[in-house]
């Protein structure tokens, strides 16, 4: 049983979009498609097995390979944990969304300064914004 590591990569979806922040190297990810569907039954917990053999029964082969691939890229970047997350959190409640979305995982790694800044400390009163 694999779970979405949400102490480390805090996140919010809104408007079908899953937002979530890398706490330890100011990466930026944006679930989309079937991703924040995807991030939330990880949230639960669930198998990367388990969600792509669904997502093939209910949508066929190229389903499954897609959420195979897009959950093991989720693992590359430390996304998942053995340990379960005591977190509350709205889960994803019943089947993937007809038609299939692929799930799609975009990563930014350019917003790492703004992240890395401390907004409280680092203001510039002269323009209003932190700078280093």
């Amino acid at each position: 049983m694999l779970y979405a590591n949400a102490r480390k990569f805090p996140h919010d979806t809104v408007d079908g979009e899953t937002v979530i922040i890398d706490s330890v190297h100011g990466r930026l990810f944006l679930l989309t498609g079937s991703g924040p569907w995807i991030w939330q039954r990880m949230v639960r917990g669930a198998t990367i097995d388990g969600l792509a053999d669904d997502a093939e029964s209910r949508f066929g082969p190229e389903a499954g390979a897609q959420v195979r691939a897009f959950l093991e890229a989720l693992a590359e970047h430390g996304m998942l944990t053995q340990e379960a997350q005591d977190v509350p959190e709205a889960s994803a409640d019943g089947p993937l969304q007809e038609p299939f979305a692929p799930p799609q995982l975009e990563k930014y790694d350019e917003i790492s300064d703004i992240i890395a800044m401390d907004p409280i400390h680092d203001v510039d009163p002269t323009k209003g914004w932190p700078h280093r």
